[in-house]
């Protein structure tokens, strides 16, 4: 084992915790002062934790920045337990990890080792790469605004896919004001809020049991029933429940809340691939630029693929948003307000409702390229040389 420690904090007591940190196992990476050099250092040093000697407020602005921006370099504070409002602050800020200033050397060494080996194994967890199925991928729909179709597009990509014969679950994350259950029309008793209460470290057989069945094939964990409970899910919490649905599904589909919070922070790390939907006009666009620039320090670049969601007719091209945004259109999601809005008041999902509309007909292949992209096999020469069984094969555009 060898940990990477990174000092953050007042140079005298860094000087001193650096003298303290003598270990053959753990090797000082360097120390930070300036607030607005942490994130380079981190670049540059590749830390695997950030030890942090004081709670000024400059200390727990750099949490946030840590917990947001680098996820797998993780904040350990040095603080007065018995203060509780500080220990409060520390929490919010994203950091999971405090020990009390007043630690002996020792102890601290090995509650350092302690602390990375728990990581670790977390990290491990959640790409699980010993025992996913064949496919196992975890679909993100992330956008810097609510209305523009994020949740039609996840719960309609969900019953394309399992039409498929792929093992799809569906996790509405936006614990406030998701409404993937209203979209499928149905209104469960359990929540994820009944599975967090009832089961402190869920597993996937645990977790099927608060799951819903939607009758395409879909299952679901929906939000609380009231939004007052939002608060009391955490993004640990989170993690843990993608990493284990990973180990059964082949599609996680993950709608979560507009915008950047440690829930949605931690549901980007978990990602395969981010759809990222904007509208076209020019409040969404400059809101998507700030966005797209946040999504690509916390996330691969090569994992988003950019949808211009729902948005009535104006002079905006496809080609204008790929410009301005500076990254190519993956996928369009038509404005079909009488497909969408008849299929949402009736409870049913539109490519069900109205498989042939202009909105089904592109969510249909949005889903074929996942698969393509999931398994290397295009689907439409699948399609033409099987066209017996599979029906025609799509004419070449």
């Amino acid at each position: 084992m060898k940990v990477k420690v990174l000092l953050l904090g007042e140079p005298e007591r860094c000087a001193q915790i650096k003298m303290q940190l003598r270990d053959e196992e753990i090797t000082i990476m360097g120390i930070v002062v300036d607030e607005n050099q942490v994130l380079n250092e981190i670049n540059r040093t590749q830390p695997d934790l950030i030890l942090i000697t004081d709670t000024s407020s400059m200390a727990l602005r750099s949490c946030q920045q840590i917990y947001l921006l680098r996820p797998r370099s993780v904040p350990v504070v040095l603080s007065d337990l018995e203060d509780s409002k500080k220990t409060y602050k520390i929490l919010q800020s994203g950091v999971h990890n405090i020990l009390s200033q007043e630690i002996e050397p020792l102890s601290l060494i090995a509650e350092l080792k302690g602390i990375y080996s728990n990581e670790s194994n977390r990290i491990l967890a959640l790409e699980n790469t010993g025992t996913l199925t064949a496919k196992s991928k975890v679909i993100l729909l992330f956008g810097p605004k609510d209305g523009v179709g994020k949740t039609t597009l996840a719960v309609n990509l969900a019953v394309k896919l399992a039409q498929k014969n792929n093992k799809v679950v569906v996790l509405d994350c936006d614990f406030q004001s998701g409404d993937v259950n209203a979209f499928l029309g149905m209104n469960p008793k359990s929540t994820v809020l009944e599975l967090i209460q009832e089961q402190s470290n869920p597993n996937v057989d645990t977790i099927r049991q608060f799951l819903s069945l939607h009758l395409s094939g879909v299952n679901f964990l929906p939000n609380p029933h009231s939004p007052e409970y939002a608060s009391s899910i955490t993004a640990r919490q989170v993690e843990s429940i993608i990493a284990a649905l990973r180990v059964y599904y082949d599609y996680v589909i993950v709608d979560t809340v507009s915008g950047f919070d440690d829930i949605s922070a931690s549901c980007i790390e978990c990602a395969s691939s981010i759809l990222f939907v904007t509208g076209k006009d020019v409040p969404a666009l400059h809101n998507a630029k700030k966005s797209l620039a946040v999504l690509g320090e916390l996330s691969d670049k090569e994992k988003i693929r950019l949808i211009m969601g729902k948005s009535e007719g104006n002079r905006i091209t496809q080609g204008d948003v790929s410009r301005v945004l500076g990254i190519p259109v993956w996928g369009v999601l038509p404005y079909d307000e009488k497909s969408a809005v008849t299929a949402a008041n009736q409870g049913q999902p539109v490519v069900l409702g109205h498989p042939k509309s202009r909105i089904s007909r592109e969510i249909s292949s949005m889903a074929d390229r996942l698969e393509e992209m999931t398994t290397g096999v295009q689907i439409g020469k699948s399609r033409k040389k099987r066209g017996m069984i599979l029906g025609r094969g799509r004419r070449k555009r």
